[in-house]
Formats: structure tokens, sequence, C-alpha cells
């Protein structure tokens, strides 16, 4: 109950950013990119609510203020704690184009934890090391602005990618016929498109979970608000 009403208290914001930890407690100092998102973007009006979180489950109200200096974030609320429960990550085969990006997006807006970029044996698509970096500072903007745009106070971290046989050991592989997802799969494994379902050519120890809608409804652990 709680938790419903933090997040929809957050939801009551005209935004919801990310800064600094320590200034969910002191001054509220912004950076020139979300002052300049919040002031031209967006065009929040003298007043209006505004959600700030560290990305690491605290978070708090404010209101904006606007003077002659700019605007500034006063503190209109406590610092709430938002615990943890049922961590997800998913270790996942980059797909062709923007497939990526938009996978980035909704897996964050569903509410995964982690997400591990993976090089599989069948893999078609393999970044060049030098660009490494770069596209994945690009996707993590993806999931940041995903984690705002969802009002989340966990940021979801974008790795890798990393051989898909470092994972393997501890993950269940998203395979049709498996069995239902369940709060025992906090790490799960989807190979590569147009190559069969397998990640590896090696089963996973841990088993497969079902890729399929099942018969009747089951409760999803990753598909809930933070």
């Amino acid at each position: 109950m709680v938790a419903a009403d933090d997040l929809t208290l957050r939801r009551s914001s005209s935004a919801h950013v990310f800064v600094a930890p320590e200034q969910l407690d002191g001054t509220i100092t912004l950076d020139e990119a979300t002052e300049r998102h919040l002031d031209r973007v967006l065009r929040l009006r003298d007043g209006e609510p505004v959600s700030i979180t560290d990305g690491a489950g605290r978070w708090r109200q404010t209101r904006l203020l606007r003077g002659v200096a700019g605007i500034r974030l006063e503190p209109a609320g406590d610092v709430r704690d938002y615990e943890q429960h049922i961590s997800l990550t998913l270790a996942v085969a980059m797909p062709k184009g923007d497939r990526l990006d938009q996978l980035v997006q909704m897996t964050t807006e569903a509410g995964i934890d982690a997400l591990v970029l993976l090089h599989c044996e069948r893999s078609v698509v393999r970044w060049k090391q030098d660009r490494v970096d770069l596209q994945r500072s690009r996707l993590q903007c993806i999931a940041d602005e995903a984690c705002r745009q969802s009002w989340r106070v966990w940021r979801v971290d974008v790795e890798g990618p990393v051989a898909a046989s470092t994972i393997l050991a501890d993950a269940a592989a998203a395979e049709p016929g498996g069995r239902p997802i369940d709060a025992r799969d906090t790490l799960v494994a989807i190979g590569p498109e147009g190559a069969g379902p397998t990640v590896s050519s090696s089963p996973p120890p841990t088993g497969s979970i079902s890729v399929t809608p099942c018969c009747e409804p089951r409760p999803r652990p990753s598909l809930r608000p933070r």
C-alpha cells in the first residue's frame, strides 16, 4: 500500500528527475541539461510539483520556483525510501536496428532492474570495440529517460556486451515450452532473433522459462511499480 501511495504521489508530479544522492538531504542544484528540460522543454510554471530521486530507491517531492536568476527546486516533503524487493536482470542478445532502443525503453518501463547485452553464438549484431562505450552511453540515456517517464526511483544499469557463456550458469533461458516465470528467476537470458530460441547450444543449468502466453494469467514479478 505504501509503495502504491508513493507511486501515485510521484505520478502527480509534473516532472521526475535524477539528482546526486547528497542533494536529496541538502541544497538541490540542477545540472544544465535538467534545468533546460524543465524550463524550456516542459515549460513548467512556478509552483508546479517535481519529484527528484537519486536512482537508488530514495526520492522526494519538490516544487519548482521561478526567479530572476532562473529556476530552482524547493523541498516540499520528506525524503522517502522505496525498498527494492525482487530484482530482475534481463540478459539479451542485441536485436538489429532501432529495436534495441525500443527494447531498452520498454523493458525499463516494465520494471527490470538491469539490462546486460549479450554476444551469443549466433548473434548478428556485434559492436566494434572502439564503439562500445559510446553505444552503451547512448542506451543508458534511453534507460534514464524511460525511468523518468515512468517515475521510477531505481535506475536501470545497461551493461555489456559480454559473452553469453559468462552469464548462462546463473541464468534461466527464455524459450517456448519452458516453465512460467516466478520469483526464483532473478536473471533471465534471451537469445538472438532469427537464430532459434536458444541463447547457447548448451542447456542452461537453471532451466528454461516460457516466452509464450499461458492459458491462465500468472503473476509477473518483473512488472511492478518502483
